[in-house]
């Protein structure tokens, strides 16, 4: 494959990198100053972007970097339909099997969340893909927020979604919600020169420091990519396989538009 004409030790663009390994763009390193602010002060946040804009991987960088002996992360990575899988996922998460009816799911999470409360380990609720939540569910992510009247905060909770998701807190019917949201960011695509060195700092750690597209090939990847970290990766890889099937050291434009074409 392409790795070994190039020079790769291993495909670019893994998933499993470290999180000191991430490019740092700018977007990228206010988004993790607002979801430690909101989790260390235990308040509630709402995070949009594009598909692929780098949501998920910045919620697992900030998570890794944040200690587990203070911190209790319980991630939901898709949306419940209704309220019992909601409160029986949420239980699971914390190996604490679950009761049958929704009402008593719930009052066992509120104890066990309190509980860890108690013992200096604030929960912190990860919802991604959350603007798929039906109204029905936001309002069950509300009414768990209370506890004794709002006197005090149990647990912070992030939801992480697609543009969808401000729309839907914007609604009259989400008032009561959107008023206990805190915190706001949108992660937007990286500008023209982030998006540069975030491919050539992701070739450079799968072994290869040496530029391999044309100008004219990088504008165009950057034009149809918008900066979206997941558009990139997956084009880089099919203009590196392009170019090693045709013999070519470089990506050049023509490469690049073939790869952006399907």
């Amino acid at each position: 494959m392409f790795e070994a004409a190039f020079g790769f030790h291993h495909t670019p663009f893994g998933k499993d990198l470290l999180p000191e390994q991430l490019y740092s763009s700018t977007a990228f390193r206010e988004l993790k100053e607002r979801l430690r602010y909101a989790i260390e002060r235990t308040q509630l946040m709402a995070v949009t972007g594009e598909v692929g804009a780098g949501k998920s991987t910045t919620l697992r960088a900030v998570t890794a970097q944040m200690p587990s002996a203070l911190y209790r992360f319980i991630y939901i990575p898709k949306p419940a339909t209704n309220a019992r899988d909601l409160y029986r996922e949420m239980l699971y998460s914390l190996r604490i099997d679950p009761p049958w009816l929704a009402t008593d799911a719930r009052q066992r999470l509120r104890e066990a969340l309190e509980s860890m409360k108690r013992d200096g380990q604030t929960p912190v609720l990860l919802h991604d893909e959350a603007q798929a939540l039906s109204n029905t569910m936001l309002d069950e992510l509300r009414m768990l927020t209370s506890f004794d009247m709002d006197a005090r905060p149990v647990f912070a909770m992030v939801l992480c979604g697609q543009p969808e998701l401000g729309r839907v807190l914007a609604s009259q019917r989400q008032e009561a919600l959107a008023q206990r949201i805190t915190v706001h960011y949108h992660l937007v695509g990286m500008e023209r020169e982030e998006t540069r060195a975030y491919v050539e700092h992701h070739l450079k750690l799968a072994g290869v420091d040496r530029p391999l597209f044309d100008d004219d090939a990088f504008q165009h990847l950057f034009e149809y990519s918008h900066g979206l970290p997941r558009k990139v990766n997956a084009k880089v890889l099919k203009a590196l396989d392009l170019a090693w099937r045709q013999g070519l050291t470089r990506i050049d434009l023509k490469t690049m538009e073939m790869a952006t074409a399907f």
